[in-house]
């Protein structure tokens, strides 16, 4: 974040930046602290970190500099969703996960929940920044951080809980924990419900978190799940509130796919299902006309789980989620959840006779790309004339069978441009136009 956007420290998500960047400098790091404890005045904080490096350096300057307005105590390394739920079920009114998700080890970020498990408002987030920026001089107190580890117990028996019988059946699985913050947790789980289970990318060194493994990079899990003719590849996040699937061929099951499967089990066994399902404008055209010709309505709304999440509680509906693996099931978790979608997930295959496979095979997604460009500045994509007349040139053109976005990241200088088609053809000429207009105005 360059200083230019000094006024504002949330994102799309948090607050997420390279370490020693502001607002992760030191001094930076503890004023958030500060900001947190002055506007959470006598409130009961749990702090959860993800496993990269700078995490516990995080985790002490935050909690330093609340502890003078606030009660903060640590749970150590844990997933984001098990913060979420363990601040939901016990006696604290915020949490703060220390984590940049799916970034490398050497962004970190901030993401903080109010006591239902729902992360805090955008007016929230500004009092936090409003506060942040007026403060004058920052003030750290010496504090053991009181130590909350067995309350992750709590979140593996919900998981094991919620599962029920499922792992009777004999499904073999690999797991790719990403080095992240899954990598005790989900083996656990699912051993214990009595699942053949391989690991992989479970040991964690604060460097290779994310680094060519987990939901972002799943090669490895695609290799492995083949060579071991297991079942089902499972490849979480760094912070495990995303998980994308490889089935049994090798193929890829992303969010999409997820949402597809879990509506068409939550359609004929579960009562609360008001057949609404709610993704992003990143959710593929095929996903859309599959899921209407099951009498499912679709909903569409920004990029970001948070945006979902605020759809869904709009529309009452207890199934949504994002193309990138981040699925929200809203009568069980008020965020992303990776092993409980998993869990979700074998559920759904068993009790509808399935395979993976033939998850890939019932849905026909469109082909679709996107491409991350890297920027050096943030022109107002409104008021960019000549991209904005080839975007109307480009929906004249093919947009009875296509999509176009174009969009910037918000957590990295990039901006991502994606097209939908049934023709290839018409996405990699299309593609390869945009890129290179982009790239010649204000690529980095």
């Amino acid at each position: 974040m360059s200083r230019a956007e000094a006024n504002k420290l949330f994102g799309t998500d948090g607050i997420r930046a390279v370490v020693g960047d502001f607002p992760f400098d030191d001094d930076s790091i503890l004023r958030i602290g500060n900001s947190i404890g002055k506007l959470f005045i006598g409130s009961n904080i749990l702090i959860g970190r993800d496993t990269r490096i700078s995490g516990s350096f995080f985790e002490h300057l935050i909690a330093s500099g609340i502890a003078e307005n606030a009660n903060v105590s640590s749970c150590g390394i844990i997933p984001t969703p098990g913060l979420s739920y363990i601040v939901n079920h016990y006696n604290f009114d915020y949490g703060i996960m220390i984590t940049a998700s799916h970034n490398p080890y050497f962004y970190n970020g901030i993401k903080i929940f109010k006591s239902n498990g729902e992360k805090i408002s955008e007016k929230k987030e500004k009092e936090i920044e409003d506060i942040f920026f007026s403060i004058k001089q920052t003030s750290m107190c010496d504090l053991n951080l009181i130590g909350k580890g067995d309350v992750k117990k709590e979140y593996e028996e919900f998981l094991v809980r919620e599962a029920g019988n499922i792992g009777d059946k004999k499904f073999k699985l690999v797991v790719d924990c990403a080095n992240g913050a899954t990598f005790e947790i989900a083996p656990n789980v699912f051993r214990k419900l009595g699942f053949e289970t391989i690991l992989i990318n479970a040991n964690p060194d604060g460097k290779n978190i994310n680094l060519r493994c987990g939901s972002t990079d799943l090669e490895d899990l695609k290799k492995k799940t083949i060579n071991e003719n297991a079942d089902l590849g499972i490849g979480f996040d760094g912070d495990g509130d995303r998980v994308i699937f490889v089935d049994n061929q090798g193929n890829i099951l992303d969010g999409d796919y997820i949402l597809f499967v879990l509506s068409e089990f939550l359609s004929k066994y579960e009562k609360d299902f008001n057949k609404v399902v709610v993704g992003t404008i990143m959710s593929n055209l095929g996903l859309e006309n599959a899921l209407e010709k099951k009498g499912i309505d679709f909903l569409r709304t920004m990029i970001g789980d948070k945006n979902v999440y605020e759809e869904m509680k709009s529309y009452n509906s207890i199934l949504g989620g994002e193309q990138s693996g981040h699925i929200i099931l809203r009568n069980f978790q008020k965020t992303g959840d990776g092993i409980l979608t998993s869990i979700f997930f074998i559920k759904s295959i068993l009790t509808l006779g399935l395979k993976p496979s033939d998850v890939y095979k019932k849905l026909d997604l469109y082909p679709q790309k996107t491409v991350s460009v890297l920027v050096r500045e943030k022109k107002l994509l409104e008021d960019w004339k000549e991209l904005n007349d080839m975007i109307e040139k480009f929906n004249d053109k093919y947009g009875k069978y296509s999509r176009l976005l174009i969009r910037y990241s918000g957590t990295e200088p990039k901006i991502r441009i994606m097209i939908e088609s049934k023709s290839i053809d018409v996405i990699n000429k299309n593609m390869e136009n945009f890129v290179s207009f982009i790239k010649s105005n204000i690529g980095g």
